[in-house]
Formats: structure tokens, sequence, C-alpha cells
């Protein structure tokens, strides 16, 4: 008889899920900012003078729309994040000194974690699990789109 392995697989994914969450939410208090900005601010920090849009972070972030916008919202607000262009469809956004600044912090505070987390496994392991994961992922979309009636593509329905 084949196991399924789904109990083990789905409660181990949202146990992560929740860690990461609380995590994000203690070291972004810091900043007087909540968990979900801490993807955008590194997101842009990646895209560096050239900016990314609403839509790209929406695309990038698998969040909604309004949801990063408000985000994008809070972090102008808070200093963090400058808009250039008039079109609000195509504006693209900056971090600012200010935004730069924080997010190198935060990028040192994910790294540390991140040396903590995975210290007791190879980097051979490592890079097996993310390519393990990316493959899963995808299978899973897969799985979505043929065995579910609100799967992501008409096309399959």
């Amino acid at each position: 008889m084949v196991e399924s392995r789904f109990e083990l697989f789905d409660g181990l994914i949202a146990s992560a899920g929740k860690t990461l969450q609380r995590i994000k939410t203690n070291k972004m208090e810091k900043y007087g900012l909540g968990s979900t900005h801490t993807t955008c601010l590194c997101k842009l920090g990646k895209a560096g003078t050239e900016g990314v849009t609403q839509k790209e972070l929406t695309e990038q972030e698998c969040i909604d729309r309004a949801q990063v916008s408000r985000i994008l919202r809070d972090l102008e607000q808070e200093g963090l994040v400058e808009a250039m262009g008039s079109s609000a469809y195509k504006r693209r956004y900056c971090l600012t000194e200010k935004g730069q600044q924080i997010t190198a912090e935060i990028n040192g505070i994910i790294l540390d974690i991140n040396r903590y987390v995975s210290a007791e496994i190879s980097d051979e392991d490592i890079a097996v699990f993310y390519r393990v994961m990316q493959v899963i992922d995808g299978n899973l979309k897969k799985a979505e789109d043929k065995f579910c009636r609100f799967g992501r593509n008409e096309e399959n329905r």
C-alpha cells in the first residue's frame, strides 16, 4: 500500500510558515512595520534603482494587489519607498536611502537566522532541498490546474 505523506507535509509546511510569520512579526516591530512588509522590502532592495511595479510585486509575492498597494502605501508613509512615474499602473517603486539602510539591516537579520536554521545541514542538502521544493511547488500548481475547479488555467477546467 502506498502511504500518503499529505498530513506530514501539510503539517510541516504549516508549522514552518507560522513560525516564520512570528519571527518576521517580531523582527519588524523595531521598524514599526508588520511581517508582510519584509519580503516586499527585500524585493525592492534587489531591484535597486530600477525599482519594481505594484504588478511585479503582486506576481512575485503571490499576494493580492490590494495588499501590495497597502504595503507600498505604508512604506511610502514611513519614508522607506518612493514612487517614480505618474501612471498608477506603471509607477515604479524604489527604496529611499532610509529604506536601503533598514533593508540592509533586515537582510543581515535574515542571514543570521538562515545561518542558525541551516547550521546542521550541508550545503549540498540545502541545494537538494530547494530543488525538490521547487519541483513540489510546480507539481502542486499543476495538480491544482488538473484537479480543482478553481485551478490557475482556464484551459485545464
